[in-house]
């Protein structure tokens, strides 16, 4: 799978990831299960449409504090982590491993939950070109993850994390060149809520997004008006720096996109993640699983009494994408179709995440 570049100041869990089961570096099995199930309740309780509220905030932290103290916070978190790829739980974790009092937490060896957690997000990105291949599911929840901590984690000063940007925009690139049709709502989605903050961290990268844009609105034919006034805010966004403050535009907008809205969360309807799966006779469309009961017995099946997992044990970790607005044709719809729709050279791979000590520098 892909994860971020590998640089100097990252650890390399891919010899983890095939291991039949992940290491507690210290705890009983059947403690650091109680701690983790307890977490995933919470987790899966919690309503996405209601803000994050501070006492599941503190009860998560309690949660792993608990873990820190029996030197198992390692295990717990890469356990979680690992269904922000498989599960639906993806927005859920992105959120709350946003919140500073969480990510602030350290482990006995003083690492950070955020320098983890920014590793295994580069770890993803590392191999997203095989997930995109192989594992559409996971190349799928690996986008969302990456664009909710994007989107959500912010520093003490209130800024998002630069070097989170490149490789969202690649990712952004992927999916624009995966499947264009099905993609675009969730690219407009990220671009409307923080395209000035990706143009200030990577003008070039963004810009290059844009052209490619404009490429696809002058040559392809979406058959969708909906899906060509989702480009065209893209591209009004750029050159407004990335803001629509005229109320005549802005209601054009709302009377072609459906759902749409120029404040916070950006869309009226919950973003959904539709999978393309292949069967005997055509491809069909279905939408990641997202009932909590569900969510629990897989959550439930994935996490044996001796710490090993059951299921997925040997495939990398993702993240999931975002986007839906109707049921059957919006939402991140990735597929193996190529789409040559790059007018400018493809920026050297990785090179956003390659080679890099910042998080330590900057981000603790």
């Amino acid at each position: 799978m892909t994860s971020f570049g590998r640089g100097r100041g990252w650890s390399n869990h891919h010899s983890q990831d095939k291991d039949q089961g992940l290491r507690r570096p210290g705890g009983s099995a059947s403690s650091n299960n109680k701690v983790l199930k307890d977490i995933i309740d919470k987790i899966v309780s919690y309503d996405e449409c209601e803000s994050v509220s501070p006492k599941l905030i503190q009860d998560i932290v309690d949660l792993l504090t608990i873990a820190i103290n029996e030197d198992s916070l390692r295990y717990v978190c890469d356990s979680l982590w690992k269904q922000a790829i498989y599960h639906s739980l993806t927005s859920k974790i992105a959120l709350i491993f946003s919140d500073n009092m969480v990510v602030r937490l350290e482990d006995t060896n003083k690492n950070t939950i955020r320098s983890r957690f920014l590793r295994f997000l580069q770890d993803n990105y590392i191999s997203k070109e095989k997930d995109r291949v192989e594992d559409k599911r996971t190349f799928a929840n690996k986008v969302l993850l990456h664009a909710e901590v994007y989107y959500h984690m912010k520093l003490s000063d209130g800024n998002r994390l630069k070097i989170l940007a490149e490789p969202l925009i690649q990712y952004l690139e992927d999916l624009l060149q995966d499947n264009p049709k099905d993609n675009i709502y969730f690219i407009m989605i990220q671009i409307l809520r923080a395209g000035k903050d990706l143009y200030a961290a990577c003008p070039g990268g963004l810009e290059s997004l844009i052209m490619t844009i404009r490429q696809l609105l002058v040559k392809e034919n979406l058959h969708s008006p909906e899906n060509n006034a989702a480009l065209l805010l893209i591209v009004e966004l750029a050159n407004n720096d990335y803001e629509i403050k005229d109320t005549r535009l802005k209601h054009f907008y709302f009377s072609n996109i459906k759902s749409l809205s120029f404040e916070p969360p950006f869309s009226h309807e919950e973003l959904k993640v539709i999978l393309t799966t292949k069967t005997e006779n055509d491809n069909q469309l279905r939408e990641i699983e997202n009932n909590p009961r569900i969510i629990r017995e897989e959550m439930k099946n994935d996490i044996p009494e001796h710490g090993n997992y059951s299921k997925n044990s040997s495939g990398p970790r993702a993240i999931r994408g975002s986007g839906a607005l109707d049921k059957a044709k919006k939402g991140i719809n990735i597929n193996a179709k190529s789409n040559s729709l790059r007018t400018t050279p493809p920026r050297e791979r990785n090179k956003g995440w390659g080679h890099d000590d910042r998080f330590h520098e900057h981000y603790e």
